[in-house]
């Protein structure tokens, strides 16, 4: 019988030249196969695979060198601590959006009463759904265009337990929530829009641009059209002095806080980098009605 240690091997071998992280790619998928935390290969190499696991683990194997994502393979993916279920039909959640979830939570953390947060294209339901968990008194609105990408968000819930405090709307970014009557309800709106430049979908890795969703992925020319929208459409639905967190690609900072001072309902811009130092996350927050004040202070004035 092959043991675990051989087939870390093995496997390890076979991505060598396909993968970028052989060696994580590996482990990874073997823990899953063995239903087992991903320290159990390195901890256990002795331990002996069934005929059926050597035969799943090597079929993965062949599946990753073919370019499909580990999270797709596995049907998962760990985000601020939690495991999200994923598959084709949404952008596998990063590391990095951590950071977008983080900023909301700071601020969040320190209200008295409910909160109310709209996550706009949520997609797998990461963010929003990351904040209905650990804010036990967060209401969540959670919009996708894609029936499909519900139906993700939606089993995430229920195995995150939020069910009771969160509600999905199926529609293209905030018409959903403005259909509903839900105008200046939030005090929140968190976003990963697409925003990669149409220009450069090309260019993304295989694994990326071969199985990620690309609707959830081309932000036209640019990267910023999405960003424009929600820009614009935004405001209606916050509630006075209401914040917005967006993500937002390297180096896109200085374009979006054009945007959001033409849209002319936004003040206090802020820019957070990601672990790499890379733009990562654009904030704002809507002014009061009239305060000309803070225009020309945003301005420069």
């Amino acid at each position: 019988m092959t043991t675990v240690g051989e087939a870390l091997a093995k496997g390890r071998a076979s991505l060598q030249k396909d993968s970028e992280h052989p060696a994580r790619d590996a482990v990874l998928l073997l823990a899953h196969v063995l239903d087992k935390p991903s320290e159990y290969p390195y901890l256990h190499p002795e331990t002996a695979l069934s005929d059926g696991q050597e035969q799943e683990y090597l079929r993965l194997v062949e599946r990753r060198r073919a370019g499909e994502p580990v999270a797709y393979l596995r049907g998962y993916q760990e985000f601020m601590g939690m495991r999200f279920l994923v598959d084709r039909r949404v952008l596998i959640p990063r590391p990095e959006t951590e950071i977008l979830v983080g900023a909301a939570l700071a601020v969040l953390g320190r209200q008295d009463g409910e909160v109310r947060i709209a996550d706009a294209g949520c997609g797998s339901g990461a963010i929003g759904l990351s904040l209905a968990r650990l804010l036990s008194k967060a209401w969540v609105a959670l919009t996708d265009s894609s029936l499909d990408a519900l139906e993700v968000a939606r089993g995430n819930a229920a195995s995150l337990g939020v069910m009771d405090r969160v509600r999905f709307f199926h529609g293209d970014l905030l018409r959903p929530l403005l259909d509903a009557g839900l105008s200046s309800q939030f005090d929140v709106l968190v976003s990963n829009p697409p925003y990669i430049p149409a220009e450069e979908m090309d260019e993304l890795p295989q694994d990326v641009r071969c199985f990620e969703p690309g609707l959830a992925l081309d932000g036209g020319p640019g990267g910023l059209a999405v960003i424009e929208r929600i820009a614009a459409e935004a405001p209606a639905m916050l509630r006075p002095g209401g914040t917005l967190y967006v993500e937002i690609g390297d180096g896109q900072g200085n374009a979006c806080r054009g945007i959001f001072l033409r849209a002319g309902t936004w003040r206090d811009f802020g820019l957070l980098a990601d672990y790499s130092g890379r733009q990562r996350v654009f904030t704002a927050r809507t002014r009061s009605a009239g305060s000309r004040g803070d225009r020309l202070a945003d301005q420069g004035g």
